[in-house]
């Protein structure tokens, strides 16, 4: 849009040029006819007259200066009606009134040229009354007069004035063109950075229409419409997951009835261990569904220490059953956190189970509490490097994993820490895998991944 506007000046700029060079002649005649005039009739309120009513001098103001030292190139004189010359400052006897051509005197003639020793004047003959009796005062300056000074004083000017003049006026219109660009787009900037704070929790949130301009309002009104049919999107999304999830409990708890009533037989143990497997992935779809709604939190100042020991007392009997050590420490300093108890449960029960089943068998599993968040680590195989970035999407497994889940336990986890604002990483220091979430203000605003790290991907950037 700037250099619109700076085309659009440079073209004017083009033909205000144009216009000169075009009518240039004629606005310098018109000019010095015009000059002339002016000049003639400022002598004639400065002639002088006697007691007896004749012209005798100039006033001092102007003085017979000029017309001593520019006698070749001036000529003045002050003539009666019959056209006899009352005073004229000349040095030559018996000075005649100026006439075209060698005509007489006409006191209608304003504006006449005179050729004066081969030189062309430019004339002016003015009016002029005192004392009852009319006078007239006539004046000629010379072309070359007129012409020598205006190309050796008027249009050094001229160009001078008019080099200022534009740089003046182009200073001021880039200021004034900044200024109201700046403050014209200044709302666009506001929607801008308004939809990029849109992520798939906040869906509802829309644009401001009546602060925007008239001439954006249609693509402003464009994306609140997009928004609208992605929100309906996502929520259908979410529905449809959760009433799948909660349609397949029952029959998943009918099949295993069934199952328990045949004979106890080792075909029974796999299907029970296929019916468990799917219940379990069964229940988080559902848990999934739940932690991606931001409307099922309740998030309030709590004590993170009991919350802590009940996620680790609870995990304690599955670390049993796969005979992996769990430990437990947390700092003295640790005070309250900005969490939902009952989500902040579930996330740290999904990073212990998921450290537990990947450990070996005499492997540890360590929880450790800081006031910044928390951290858990385990003595399994670890996760490449390359699939870091990965372990937090859903359903993702590493290749050749061992693990019974369904790749939804670190997705979980990740939809948990995002809807507290809080940060999860992932590192892979060569034995095991560690994760960290920092929470609340010792969150990173932008945790830089090195060789061996992942985090989780920022909301913008989810799959919905």
């Amino acid at each position: 849009m700037l250099w619109v506007f700076i085309a659009g000046v440079a073209l004017s700029a083009g033909l205000v040029a144009l216009g000169v060079l075009v009518l240039a002649e004629p606005f310098n005649q018109y000019m010095l006819r015009s000059g002339v005039q002016s000049y003639a009739e400022a002598i004639a309120h400065k002639v002088r007259f006697d007691a007896q009513g004749r012209p005798v001098s100039l006033d001092d103001q102007i003085g017979p200066w000029l017309f001593d030292s520019l006698s070749q190139e001036v000529m003045l004189r002050i003539v009666d009606e019959e056209g006899r010359v009352g005073f004229a400052p000349d040095p030559r006897p018996q000075p005649q009134p100026l006439a075209p051509g060698g005509e007489r005197f006409d006191p209608d003639r304003r504006h006449f040229v005179v050729i004066r020793d081969g030189v062309a004047m430019h004339a002016a003959t003015v009016p002029l009354e005192h004392s009852g009796r009319r006078w007239y005062a006539q004046f000629a300056a010379s072309d070359r007069l007129v012409l020598r000074m205006r190309n050796s004083v008027g249009l050094p000017a001229l160009r001078q004035g008019i080099l200022a003049t534009c740089a003046v006026f182009l200073l001021v219109f880039l200021i004034t063109i900044h200024v109201t660009l700046r403050r014209a787009l200044a709302p666009l900037s506001a929607a801008s950075a308004a939809a990029r704070r849109i992520t798939p929790r906040t869906l509802d949130e829309r644009l401001d229409e009546a602060v925007q301009p008239i001439e954006i309002r249609p693509m402003v009104q464009a994306f609140n419409a997009a928004l609208d049919r992605l929100q309906h999107g996502f929520q259908v999304q979410q529905a449809f997951l959760a009433s799948a999830a909660h349609e397949l409990k029952t029959p998943l708890a009918l099949i295993r009835v069934q199952v328990e009533m045949g004979p106890d037989d080792e075909r029974r143990r796999f299907l029970l261990a296929d019916v468990d497997r799917m219940a379990r992935q069964v229940q988080q779809l559902l848990m999934l569904a739940e932690v991606s709604e931001p409307q099922n939190y309740r998030i309030e100042p709590i004590d993170p220490r009991a919350t802590v020991q009940e996620a680790f007392d609870f995990m304690a009997r599955v670390a049993g059953r796969y005979g992996v050590h769990l430990g437990l420490r947390i700092e003295d300093d640790v005070r309250q956190w900005m969490a939902d108890r009952g989500a902040l449960f579930t996330l740290l029960k999904n990073l212990l189970e998921n450290a537990i089943q990947h450990s070996p068998a005499g492997g540890v599993v360590a929880l450790t509490v800081r006031p910044g968040g928390f951290q858990v680590s385990d003595e399994g195989p670890g996760v490449k490097p390359e699939h870091l970035g990965r372990i937090f999407e859903r359903f993702w497994r590493a290749p050749g994993g061992s693990g019974e889940g369904a790749g939804l336990g670190l997705a979980i986890c990740a939809e948990i820490a995002t809807a507290h604002a809080w940060r999860m990483q992932a590192r892979s220091p060569g034995c095991g895998l560690e994760v960290t979430v920092h929470v609340g203000e010792a969150a990173p605003r932008s945790a830089v991944c090195g060789e061996g790290e992942g985090q989780v991907p920022a909301p913008t950037a989810r799959a919905a």
